[in-house]
């Protein structure tokens, strides 16, 4: 009986790996989409200088040794073709709220890195890679720039659901695009709760304890109403487009895990900014640390992996 369990065991095991090994060889490539989360320096690119060094995000992380093994893995470029695939940039946001953005980031819109970049040969030299992981994260500088028109403080943010929306409907079309030219595999991360960030916290502090606990809690509607219809989206999607693999990046959930039990995760602080591996939020009180950006890439490569291992059992 026991060499009987322990044949067993090993066989499950021999599965396992299998199809972890299978997934990496179907995904061939990594190509990102974003916003300062996963920008790792298309801005820097722009200046055309020599020995460039790029950010060492998540993304980064996720192409390196260990996890999908991406080869030179770099920005795209903004105004010419650098010869990546990085095409996430600063600041950016989907369609919905470009206007409201600043000059220098109105071009860099979602829509702009997906259909008017990656998707246009024009631009990318090298084709779209539909065998390789793409991935979108972004809406919070959507929220963000949002939340600070006239409108929505006027009316004390009661319709900055309706933008969490928006943007995940415009996400969706950029998803549809990809689709539409062949890409196989997409893992669309949702929206974290930003009112939990320091910096939001702190941006909520001039409006006085009643308005601003109003601003977060609206903040954090706006981010439940975007998880929604995204959860709506990727079921038509799926539906629309049987040879898609959709994956959903749970960001919502890690972060609240996080917040809840920071030590499961190695971190001491989740509610100010530092620049060390014991906080979850960098000195700027918005963007992760390097031991966040680890812990994101492990979680997405996590997440990648889990369907196959699941149906190997």
């Amino acid at each position: 009986m026991r060499r009987l369990s322990a044949l067993l065991a090993l066989a499950f095991c021999f599965q396992l790996a299998l199809a972890e090994t299978c997934t990496a060889q179907a995904i061939d490539g990594l190509v990102t989409f974003g916003d300062s989360l996963s920008d790792m320096g298309n801005r820097s690119v722009e200046t055309r200088k020599p020995d460039i060094k790029f950010r060492e995000n998540w993304v980064k992380v996720l192409a390196g040794p260990g996890l999908l093994n991406v080869p030179d893995f770099k920005p795209s470029g903004m105004s010419y073709y650098y010869g990546g695939t990085n095409y996430a940039v600063g600041g950016a946001t989907t369609e919905a709220t470009a206007a409201m953005n600043k000059d220098r980031n109105r071009g860099q819109h979602l829509t702009q890195q997906v259909s008017k970049r990656y998707l246009n040969p024009a631009f990318n030299k090298d084709g779209v890679k539909k065998n390789a992981l793409h991935v979108i994260v972004i809406g919070t500088n959507d929220l963000m720039l949002a939340s600070i028109g006239l409108d929505q403080i006027a009316t004390k943010w009661a319709k900055l659901d309706a933008v969490g929306v928006a943007v995940a409907k415009s996400t969706e079309s950029q998803i549809q695009a990809l689709a539409g030219a062949g890409v196989r595999h997409v893992m669309w991360g949702d929206l974290f709760d930003v009112a939990q960030a320091p910096s939001v916290a702190m941006r909520a502090k001039p409006f006085g304890v009643e308005v601003s606990g109003v601003y977060l809690a609206a903040i954090t509607r706006a981010v439940q109403a975007h998880n929604t219809e995204m959860d709506a989206a990727i079921a038509r999607l799926q539906k629309a487009n049987p040879g898609l693999t959709l994956t959903k990046l749970d960001l919502h959930a890690r972060f609240a895990d996080v917040a809840k039990d920071p030590a499961k995760y190695g971190f001491v602080e989740v509610t100010k900014g530092a620049n060390d591996d014991k906080h979850l939020f960098s000195a700027d009180g918005l963007h992760p640390t390097t031991q966040a950006h680890k812990m994101l890439a492990q979680y997405a490569y996590e997440v990648l992996m889990k369907p196959v291992a699941q149906s190997a059992q």
